[in-house]
């Protein structure tokens, strides 16, 4: 049972999403009026005003319907939610790179999704281990700054869009936020593991970064390729359902991608989808 007296049906989850896309409309309404308004940023204000007074506040009985079902969305595992709302956002980002300026400053996003990323988890690092109070060790706050190095600049790419900046300076940033996960994951796990007592030498850090990494790459383009030929021997102008294959073959891309790398062979799910999206595009 759930508030009120009333058992919650399994249906009931529908009016808090239906809620959550009338915000997003009015927002993105706004944004068009106001055009100096980040809708992200608004968004984000919103889901933690909301949150707050349904949970926070504990107001999710005096809401009733749509309290019940905001419920239900805060006890969906996370990662059903990551599984199904990541793998078209990352496909979406990595399809509407301009691959001519890609190819051109992409020693750049490498050099800032590698080295930049090193340096700017070992700067957090050093910034929690001398100010914390806590007495953290060094390997816990490296395992802190793992996680908190790997930005995505949504909101950041949506400004230099609006504003007109160059192509280049976008398509850097917007090319090493798709590229980072690969050096956070493998930085995280191995400070993670130093936490725990597990001791690595160099040679196992190049094994690891090999598995998580390099293997993602080609594990997304080989699911790349196989859509690719498919969706070229289904190509036919003629035909109204060559247009639905095409669609819906480029989110099988994407899911699949991401579910087998992550899912299953535990590689980084992210690196797998941008690459097996990069070759459609």
């Amino acid at each position: 049972g759930c508030g009120n007296g009333h058992a919650a049906h399994p249906h009931e989850a529908m009016f808090f999403l239906c809620f959550c896309l009338v915000l997003g409309s009015m927002v993105a309404h706004l944004g068009m009026k106001f055009h100096g308004m980040q809708a992200t940023v608004a968004m984000f204000i919103l889901g933690m005003i909301t949150t707050f007074v349904m949970s926070g506040l504990g107001l999710e009985e005096k809401f009733g319907l749509i309290g019940r079902s905001h419920q239900m969305w805060m006890e969906i595992d996370p990662h059903l939610l990551l599984f199904t709302l990541l793998p078209p956002l990352l496909a979406g980002d990595a399809m509407s790179i301009d691959t001519n300026v890609a190819f051109k400053v992409g020693k750049q996003c490498l050099y800032l999704a590698g080295p930049g990323v090193l340096l700017n988890a070992m700067s957090a690092a050093c910034f929690l281990y001398v100010y914390l109070p806590y007495g953290w060790s060094f390997t816990l706050c490296l395992t802190t700054g793992a996680i908190l190095c790997a930005t995505d600049p949504v909101a950041v790419v949506a400004l230099l869009k609006e504003l007109g900046a160059s192509p280049s300076l976008t398509v850097q940033i917007q090319g090493e936020s798709l590229l980072n996960d690969g050096t956070a994951i493998v930085l995280y796990s191995i400070a993670y593991d130093y936490v725990k007592g597990i001791d690595y030498t160099g040679q196992d850090i190049l094994v690891f970064l090999i598995k998580t990494a390099v293997y993602a790459w080609v594990v997304g383009m080989m699911t790349g390729m196989s859509v690719f030929f498919w969706i070229r021997a289904a190509r036919d102008r003629l035909d109204h359902q060559s247009s639905l294959i095409q669609v819906s073959l480029t989110l099988v891309c994407a899911y699949a991608s991401f579910s087998i790398a992550e899912g299953f062979m535990k590689i980084s799910g992210v690196l797998s989808t941008v690459a097996a999206s990069g070759v459609l595009a």
